[in-house]
């Protein structure tokens, strides 16, 4: 006989989902804390629940049932009972009529703390949401450098949202997604904790392109089940080998990270996407301790022939934030490529949970190394952040310099007593030397690379070994900025130049407008004030002061005023009477071009080139700059204000659909932009269409390839160099 179902009164149901959590959560609890503080997660969860009593999620769940989510995933890292309360107190302060010092009341200082931490700044004191939202960002960070519980919080929270982003509206979804893989997954990173970092990625992947995402992991599935047969051979045959050595260890299949797939993939020529030969099948390999890493690096050498260049040694030298392992990549008889990473026991649980695995696995507190390295680096990590927060006088600017050191990509480069730093990819001498202490970027002058000497603005090679040569009289030139990628290098330049006196500022200026002279044989005793009063009127500065002033702020180009105190000597004048716009700051009557090889837009970092046709503006990163010691490029800097437009090229993938042309052109006219040129080519599936168009910066080309990128039928929008060129016209 079939049972009658009883379906139960949405209000009935939503109390037993309800309770049905809180029993989960505290089970979970009560394994590893005390009753007290079993007791004070419930009592935690009473005023939750009575807090956002009638409230609910556009999903039309009770509230609370986000706050015991963030809660359950923290209590699974087996957190502390004031992070765990905290985390179902969250929103309190900032949804509901409870203070914070009811909190206080209520749990004590630490918890009202981490919930004050977590709570963002009302939207009324800024100008707009994103103001807003910059400003809560620094006041987070600001409660992190005191308690670094607050930034697992914010992931533990930002980890259910994105999960459950369904019921928002489109843009809201992409919004939400995108500033997730801009802030929170480099922060989950930053944090060595992996686990919830790639659960991020993919759940925000999957909201931001949610075709694409699904078209990808079917690719993958597909090609995984191919070759399964085969890699289930070579796993086995791995085992018996590290097993024949009498080494205690395992290997077992890793689940590939799709927004890591999807990333190499769109960076690859569209001729070359999406190839099974392109794909590499990860597995991972967990042993005793480091020297059986080594031991079972050589079993995967001797059984399969290696990819050369890319063997990478991260435990000799781990990550910046913290995490080892051996890596590589090798070729098996069927062609196939399979990454291995080799980690210990103790490796392999940090890298997943970072600061937080020895809560998770209370053995690794037995390991002094292990802990006392995680905490190392994250208080290195806490005291940048103060560092770069008492430098910016903005939030913005600490924003901008935070995500500066939200690198994915980096370098290890050695001081000579072989003391290693990891610096993001593109780094120079000045950001190691600031990476190494405050005092000593602010002092240097030159840098020796591997025994030869080196520009302060040359970029370090991984494995480089870096001496930086100081001067106790040297201070920060300006046009830094123009170069230097980290945010501890960034933040303290920017902050010596704002602490400077106005003579200060002339001093220097002074200083360096001789250098720019010197190659010359002469120094600004040798100019007549006639030459020096022709120049003023020129640039219109009512003083040798204020030129000075604006040398040293970086407002202007020392050798250009250098050669145009010498009579334009190498300089190609316009005539008199020729009127041009000012694009770049101190070029006033000066032949002044566009490079077409690389094609800046104002908010580009720009360097000049003095040529027989005048001035040349490149990129500062252009391929084509080619240059000696003797001829470096000039340091430029855009005009305040321009207005008018400049040519950019673009290349587009798109699936070959109707109507596609007509949507992208669409929106490159709703963004009033002109289209200089279009060529179409592809196949039958894929279309590549390669346009310049003009813009008035890099915002607004930011802005169209973000708003193109949403188009259904488009892959991919990526900024290129010349296109004409590269076809040949």
């Amino acid at each position: 006989m079939q049972m009658p179902i009883t379906v139960l009164p949405d209000t009935r149901m939503n109390e037993q989902r309800i309770t049905f959590r809180m029993v989960d959560l505290c089970c979970i609890v009560e394994r590893y804390m005390s009753d007290d503080d079993v007791k004070k997660v419930y009592d935690a969860f009473m005023l939750a629940a009575e807090a956002h009593d009638g409230i609910r999620r556009k999903s039309g769940e009770p509230y609370i049932t986000h706050p015991i989510e963030v809660a359950r995933i923290l209590a699974d890292m087996h957190l502390d009972a004031d992070t765990v309360c905290a985390a179902l107190l969250h929103d309190v302060i900032e949804d509901t009529t409870y203070t914070y010092d009811d909190i206080v009341a209520h749990f004590g200082s630490t918890v009202g703390h981490l919930v004050e931490g977590v709570t963002k700044l009302s939207q009324e004191k800024y100008k707009n949401k994103q103001e807003a939202g910059i400003a809560s960002f620094q006041k987070m960070m600001h409660a992190m450098i005191e308690d670094y519980r607050v930034i697992l919080i914010k992931l533990a929270d930002r980890l259910h949202n994105v999960r459950t982003l369904g019921s928002m509206p489109p843009a809201k979804q992409r919004r939400i997604a995108k500033e997730t893989l801009d802030i929170h997954v480099p922060l989950a990173r930053r944090m060595g904790m992996n686990a919830i970092r790639r659960d991020l990625q993919l759940n925000a992947f999957q909201c931001l392109y949610p075709f694409r995402s699904q078209i990808l992991e079917n690719w993958w599935k597909s090609c995984y089940e191919e070759k399964k047969a085969a890699l289930d051979k070579h796993e086995k045959h791995i085992q018996k080998l590290i097993e024949d050595e009498n080494i205690i260890g395992n290997i077992f299949p890793w689940n590939k990270n799709l927004y890591r797939i999807y990333s190499a993939e769109r960076s690859r020529s569209a001729d070359k996407r999406f190839r099974s030969s392109n794909l590499s099948y990860h597995y991972r390999i967990v042993t005793r301790n480091n020297l059986d890493c080594y031991r079972v690096l050589g079993i995967v050498h001797q059984t399969f022939r290696r990819k050369i260049g890319t063997f990478k040694d991260f435990i000799s030298v781990p990550k910046v934030y913290g995490y080892q392992a051996l890596e590589t990549i090798v070729i098996t008889r069927e062609k196939e490529l399979i990454r291995f990473t080799i980690q210990s026991e103790e490796m392999f649980q940090v890298a997943q949970y970072g600061i937080t695995a020895e809560r998770r696995y209370p053995h690794l507190a037995n390991d002094k190394k292990v802990v006392n390295m995680a905490q190392k680096r994250l208080s290195n990590w806490l005291e940048q952040v103060r560092e770069i927060e008492q430098a910016t006088i903005n939030p913005d600017e600490f924003l901008a310099d935070m995500k500066a050191d939200f690198f994915f990509t980096e370098v290890s480069v050695t001081t000579p007593k072989g003391d290693s730093r990891v610096l993001r990819n593109g780094a120079t001498p000045v950001d190691f030397a600031y990476s190494i202490h405050s005092d000593i970027g602010q002092h240097c002058v030159g840098a020796i690379i591997d025994g030869r000497p080196a520009a302060l603005n040359a970029q370090l090679h991984d494995g480089a070994s870096v001496e930086i040569i100081t001067n106790l009289d040297a201070r920060p030139h300006p046009s830094w900025l123009n170069f230097v990628v980290t945010g501890k290098a960034r933040s303290a330049i920017r902050h010596w130049l704002n602490s400077q006196k106005e003579d200060e500022f002339i001093d220097l200026g002074r200083n360096i407008l001789n250098s720019s002279i010197k190659p010359f044989g002469l120094d600004l005793s040798n100019i007549t004030p006639n030459s020096k009063q022709q120049v003023l009127d020129t640039l219109e500065f009512p003083d040798e002061e204020s030129l000075f002033t604006a040398i040293a702020k970086g407002d202007q180009c020392s050798k250009i005023i250098a050669r145009r105190l010498l009579n334009n000597a190498g300089l190609k004048t316009i005539p008199e009477n020729h009127d041009q716009a000012i694009l770049i700051k101190g070029t006033q009557g000066l032949v002044v071009s566009i490079s077409r090889c690389c094609h800046p837009i104002p908010d580009d970092t720009i360097v000049g080139n003095l040529s027989n046709k005048g001035l040349e503006v490149h990129r500062a990163n252009c391929p084509m700059l080619n240059y000696t010691k003797s001829q470096e490029p000039l340091t430029l800097s855009w005009a305040n204000e321009n207005t008018q437009t400049f040519s950019v090229p673009i290349q587009i993938q798109t699936n070959n659909e109707v109507g596609v042309l007509f949507a992208i052109t669409n929106i490159i006219r709703d963004f009033s932009i002109n289209i200089e040129d279009l060529n179409i080519s592809g196949d039958g599936n894929t279309k590549v269409m390669q346009l310049i168009i003009n813009v008035k910066d890099s915002v607004q080309l930011h802005d169209l390839i973000t708003e193109i990128k949403h188009e259904s039928a488009v892959k991919e929008v990526i900024r290129t160099y010349d296109i004409l060129a590269s076809r040949g016209s």
